[in-house]
């Protein structure tokens, strides 16, 4: 029975040296990897929001282009081009100037609540991300 007694004392202690002991770094590698996925996951919210303002660009400079196209100049203001965003909401635009030559729209939106904004500049040459929220 003492024999027994000590192979069991032997195992509970063993069990408790390999989880305080040898066991962290598996577990905190699994922790790190449990981060990383619920990490990747908001950020491919982030990313699914920057795609709206992607879309808005794109949708923007065809309007500019059309306008264009009927008037002979870009068009100053959102209202002129008779659009309206429905999409997420989760950005605005506004035009920041416009002539018969170019113009320049910017594209504003905070996508995660701090207060960087992620900002977009869309012109008729294309568009480009100015401050990307999520690296920020």
């Amino acid at each position: 029975m003492k024999k027994f007694l000590t192979i069991v004392v032997l195992l509970v202690a063993g069990y408790f040296v390999y989880v305080k002991f040898i066991a962290p770094p598996e577990r905190k590698a699994a922790k790190e990897v449990e981060q990383k996925v619920f990490e990747d996951r908001y950020d491919q919210t982030k990313a699914a929001k920057q795609a709206e303002a992607e879309l808005l660009a794109r949708t923007l400079i065809n309007k500019q282009e059309e306008y264009y196209a009927i008037n002979g100049r870009y068009a100053s203001n959102l209202r002129d081009l008779k659009f309206t965003p429905r999409l997420g909401g989760n950005y605005r635009a506004k035009v920041v100037r416009a002539d018969e030559n170019d113009f320049l729209i910017e594209i504003s939106g905070n996508i995660d609540n701090d207060a960087t904004k992620d900002i977009w500049e869309v012109t008729k040459d294309g568009y480009r991300h100015i401050i990307d929220d999520i690296a920020q």
